[in-house]
């Protein structure tokens, strides 16, 4: 009886695993959309603050340099909220091209790598599960597998001596 139930555990805890574990491509992909779509906006914006500047005859840094300069407050903060958007798009520039340029073996690296957290919240909130039948999740599906199996062995090591240890502790 205990056979059948365990083998019937460690096959639950075997799909699990390649549920749970097959679903990580399918964030990272949801994520990279997303991150795309933040990129795209910030080159608009910063590509209209290079605008701005060359028709008064400055470089990007130049024009922002000035407001960042200025003793005005508003000015001085307009320039601190240009400089984060130049920063920011930089930031996710170099992420969005490490995605780009990974392999299915380099791609969770350079995800965590790059990883932004607000990006990576929000992409977590409108998250939803699917059936991933791509490489990349057939590998990660047998990844968790060994994982799940992996679980399977640590739980029934702790039930056998907790259970199994706490029986011949009482029969002596």
């Amino acid at each position: 009886m205990f056979k059948w139930i365990g083998g019937l555990i460690d096959r639950i805890c075997a799909v699990s695993g390649a549920l749970i574990f097959s679903q990580i491509p399918l964030y990272m992909q949801d994520y990279q959309q997303r991150l795309s779509g933040h990129l795209a906006e910030l080159q608009s914006q910063v590509q209209g603050m290079r605008q701005a500047a060359a028709l008064s005859g400055k470089s990007l840094q130049q024009y922002v340099a000035k407001f960042q300069s200025s003793p005005d407050i508003d000015f001085k903060n307009q320039g601190a909220l240009m400089h984060e958007m130049i920063q920011r798009f930089q930031q996710l520039n170099e992420g969005h091209q490490a995605l780009l340029n990974s392999t299915v073996y380099s791609k969770p690296l350079m995800f965590f790598k790059y990883i932004d957290a607000k990006l990576a919240k929000s992409t977590w909130a409108s998250f939803e599960w699917g059936l991933n039948l791509t490489v990349d999740g057939f590998l990660y599906a047998l990844l968790g597998i060994v994982c799940g199996l992996m679980v399977y062995g640590m739980l029934s090591k702790l039930f056998r001596m907790v259970f199994v240890g706490s029986k011949a502790l009482q029969k002596s």
